[in-house]
This record gives structure tokens, sequence and C-alpha cells, in this order.
């Protein structure tokens, strides 16, 4: 009998989402709009657009943040099967391998395994959302002139961490009855980012196939 992905959240608590948005902020109201549409069963397409009236920093912030804890329990529900063994190489089949880089420990590209990139990604984007120069939460704070430039790297990132997912771990997806919340969410992701432009083409290279059959 194929799980519930609730009952697989439950039980992975390492995985669970890490950031919430304050009651009373404009940014709070915002997310409640954007998951009022999402159970509405409108278009995705038409759910990822621009509400009038709303400033578009605070519109990618509040996804950013959500896919962020979406995607982070979508990994954490295979986490166990992708291993230093099973995935010594952070990758989307043979073509296709990601490097990590940061401005900390790894300054120059470094090629690690698949389950030690996603724990440094998980972190970096962790720190980022947490950080009020990065993302402020206090009424009148502008964001950073380079924060559209900060989303598209985060969002570049987390689109990697699907690639690995269908591409090495759709087995457990299927076994555990998730395609379905898996895609969806995917769909979501990538008519976000195709709305505003936020990933570069050639990254999406890696699932064009996929996205062709399911996002048309």
């Amino acid at each position: 009998m194929a799980l519930c992905l609730k009952q697989v959240f439950a039980k992975d608590k390492t995985f669970r989402p890490r950031k919430r948005f304050e009651p009373g902020t404009q940014r709070f109201e915002l997310y409640k709009k954007a998951q009022a549409s999402l159970k509405s069963g409108l278009d995705l397409r038409s759910v990822v657009r621009l509400p009038p009236g709303e400033n578009i920093d605070d519109w990618i912030a509040v996804h950013v943040v959500d896919f962020f804890n979406r995607i982070n329990l979508i990994y954490g529900t295979m986490a166990e099967r992708c291993s230093e063994t099973s995935c010594p190489v952070m990758a989307g089949g043979p073509r296709y391998e990601y490097r990590w880089q940061d401005e900390r420990q790894y300054r120059r590209p470094a090629k690690l395994s698949a389950p030690r990139y996603m724990a440094l990604l998980m972190d970096w984007i962790e720190g980022l959302i947490n950080d009020e120069d990065v993302f402020p939460t206090r009424i009148g704070v502008p964001f950073p002139k380079n924060f559209q430039q900060v989303c598209t790297k985060i969002l570049t990132r987390l689109f990697r961490v699907f690639v690995h997912v269908y591409i090495h771990h759709f087995d457990s997806i299927l076994s555990m009855g998730a395609e379905a919340h898996v895609n969806t969410c995917y769909k979501h992701f990538y008519y976000f980012i195709r709305e505003f432009s936020l990933v570069d083409q050639r990254e999406l290279e890696p699932l064009r196939e996929m996205t062709e059959r399911i996002c048309h």
C-alpha cells in the first residue's frame, strides 16, 4: 500500500518546514492568498501571476520560502535512499553534474555526494531566508537591490533538487504514491519561475522532455 505523504512528513523531523510567515504581516496575507488560490483548483499558470497592486518582491519572497519548505520535504521523504553510496555525486543522470560553491567552506566548485550537497543547500537557503538584510520582515524595510538575483540563485539550486529526485529517485516517488503530489509541486514551481524569468532556460534542460509532457 502506498504511504501517505503526510505520514512520511510527520515521521521525518529533520526535513520539516523551517520557515514560517508571521501572522498579521503583509507577507502572511500574501501567503494565505497564494494558498487559497492553489486550493481553489485554479490553473497553476493563473495562480502564479502577480496579484493586482501587490509588490513583486513580496510575491517572489513568499513563493521562494514556500518552495523551499515544500522541496525540502519532498527530498526529506527519500533522503534515506539518497546516500553517499547510492549517490556519490550530485547529478542529474550521466550528462549533468552539479558542484557546490559558497562563501565559506567551498570557495571553489566542489564535487560532492548528493546528500552532502543537499544538506549544504538547505542550510544555505535557510540562512538566507532568515537573514533580515536579505528577506526583511519588518514593515517599511526595503528589499536589497540584488534581491531577485539572490532568489534566482536559490531557485536555480532548488530546481536541481527536482532534477536529482526525478532522475535518480523516481522509483521512491512511485513507491510512496507521491507522484501526483511531486508533479503538482514541480508544475507550480516551473510555472512560477517561467512567469518571472527567474531561472535560465539552460538550467531547465535536464527535465525538458518531462516538463513538455506534464506542463502542457
